[in-house]
């Protein structure tokens, strides 16, 4: 019986999202506890444990060798998805970075325009430029996942490629399709998020007085506050 690394609350909501038998690619593996447990679980027919450093690779070979996996996944000391080549994987996972990286990593590699593919995307940082990257260029967000994890909120995106470009509302920009989720993980991080465009708005006041920016976040936070409100006025 292969042995399963253990998850935290935020890679064990990503690992329940790919795809059972999919060929997998982890980017920005780390320490390999993911795609080891995805390989150890028998839930992927094949991974790589993608990483631009080489320590964290040599972490990842342990990680699968203690596993019992290290044949079923693939080590690639690379930049992004350069690595990879079109058809060789099913599944992306690019978690724990910024969400203007995570865009990059994608929008460097042509071949990720495929409809087959399934986009996992967990940003630490910027989330709102995520979003309105992956419209701008011809992608669609399907599904949001708020999890807390070590008492921090965080959100899993779902993403596929359509080949239409959109522009995003602001308010989607910064809250995805969790706006209306009523479980206490998606409140938790609406939550974090009107408080990080409250800082926004403290620190422009401070700053620059009645700027255009200082306006356009001012009615991004009434926005936000006032969904939010309606929210919690419908669930008494």
């Amino acid at each position: 019986m292969k042995t399963l690394p253990k998850l935290d609350q935020r890679l064990a909501a990503i690992a329940s999202l790919v795809r059972d038998g999919a060929c997998c690619a982890d980017i920005g593996t780390d320490h390999g506890y993911l795609i080891a447990w995805l390989a150890a679980a028998g839930r992927i027919r094949f991974g790589y444990a993608c990483d631009i450093h080489e320590k964290p690779l040599k972490k990842a070979a342990f990680t699968l060798s203690a596993c019992g996996v290290a044949d079923k996944v693939k080590l690639l000391r690379c930049d992004g998805l350069s690595g990879l080549r079109r058809g060789e994987v099913d599944d992306i996972v690019i978690a724990g970075m910024g969400g203007e990286l995570i865009w990059d990593i994608i929008d460097a590699a042509e071949w990720t325009r495929d409809q087959n593919l399934h986009f996992l995307l967990q940003p630490m940082t910027k989330p709102e430029r995520l979003r309105q990257s992956l419209y701008r260029g011809g992608f669609l967000i399907s599904r949001e996942h708020a999890v807390i994890s070590g008492d921090f909120p965080y959100t899993v995106i779902e993403a596929c490629y359509t080949g239409t470009p959109r522009e995003i509302d602001t308010l989607f920009a910064y809250t995805g399709v969790l706006l209306h989720q009523n479980s206490e993980d998606a409140k938790a991080y609406l939550a974090k998020t009107a408080r990080s465009i409250r800082e926004k708005v403290d620190g422009l006041s401070k700053a620059a007085g009645n700027s255009e920016e200082l306006v356009q976040y001012r009615l991004l936070l009434e926005r936000l506050e006032g969904e939010l409100h309606n929210d919690c006025a419908g669930c008494i």
